[in-house]
């Protein structure tokens, strides 16, 4: 462990300083293996964080035994730099070099931890620092430091994957990995996005409509139609791609709910063909919203049977 530590005290003078320290927490191989990533990816923030906790004495650098401290609590990442870029590539599904919420969420509901939307909007709110409504690859490391995610966990999932190509390049099923988009909505799903380049991307795509259901974390009425909209979703997935939009994910959702899409009050639908907007309503009345989404489709498209129906 001494070699560890005399390999990030690059000055040689005993103790390892803050950017030495940066250094350090971004190694792989348990500290074994120095950072190649052209840009550093531990924010600030979590310097702060691993100093205020583990500087004993308050002098602003890491000792030797504050340092072992350190490796034995797990806080550096014990993969290699290849098997973390597997991973990442594995679940960047679009292959379009970030993480969207969906495939997040598409990852834990594979590994059997699915989480709520509300749960998925408290993981991107801290993990996308940069607030661009992706994971980037320093972000997804963060998590794996933060043992929010298992290396061996995803890994194994991915090499018994039926459809796995590994770095190498071996042959994955077409339409695995598809156009590079940064959301690519899954028919059937109720699909989340973070972003206002999400939401044109989506909307610039011409053979469906698009069905955005704005909500907030808070919103009890928007937890209420959660799954009638996922019935609707599936039911209704030859004609629409569904989303929703969280308004309090992060300052750019913001302004995208207040200014650009002018939402009052939640649960707030959208119809929309293209960047068109053919329709809006609020509350929670899904009976009215099926009617809506209905009458958009044409008979020969019409799904047999409809879910929800007026009580009188």
């Amino acid at each position: 462990m001494m070699e560890r530590f005399k390999m990030f005290d690059v000055d040689g003078n005993g103790v390892i300083d803050r950017e030495e320290l940066r250094t350090l927490l971004e190694s792989s191989d348990n500290g074994t293996a120095v950072p190649l990533l052209a840009q550093h990816w531990i924010p600030e923030s979590e310097l702060d964080r691993v100093l205020e906790k583990y500087d004993k004495n308050q002098n602003g650098t890491i000792e030797f035994d504050e340092f072992r401290d350190i490796v034995y609590d797990g806080l550096l990442l014990s993969g290699t730099l290849a098997e973390y870029e597997e991973a990442f590539k594995a679940v960047d599904k679009s292959g379009n070099g970030t993480i969207g919420a969906t495939e997040l969420m598409q990852l834990f509901k594979n590994l059997g931890s699915s989480v709520s939307y509300e749960k998925l909007v408290e993981v991107m709110q801290f993990y996308d620092k940069d607030e661009s409504g992706q994971i980037e690859f320093g972000e997804f490391l963060l998590m794996f430091r933060d043992q929010m995610l298992d290396l061996k966990e995803i890994l194994n999932y991915v090499t018994s994957s039926p459809h796995y190509e590994s770095s190498s390049g071996v042959a994955e099923s077409a339409g695995e990995r598809s156009s590079g988009q940064l959301l690519e909505a899954k028919e059937g799903d109720l699909s989340l996005i973070f972003s206002e380049e999400e939401l044109s991307e989506l909307l610039s795509q011409k053979d469906k409509l698009t069905m955005l259901m704005c909500a907030t974390t808070w919103c009890r009425p928007c937890k209420a139609m959660q799954r009638p909209v996922e019935r609707m979703a599936q039911h209704y997935k030859n004609s629409f791609n569904f989303v929703k939009l969280f308004g309090n994910s992060n300052e750019k959702t913001k302004e995208l709910f207040k200014h650009k899409l002018q939402v009052r009050s939640t649960p707030c639908f959208m119809i929309f063909n293209g960047s068109s907007l053919l329709y809006t309503q609020t509350g929670s009345n899904k009976e009215k919203l099926e009617d809506a989404v209905r009458s958009f489709i044409s008979e020969e498209a019409m799904p047999k049977g409809r879910l929800y129906f007026c009580q009188n």
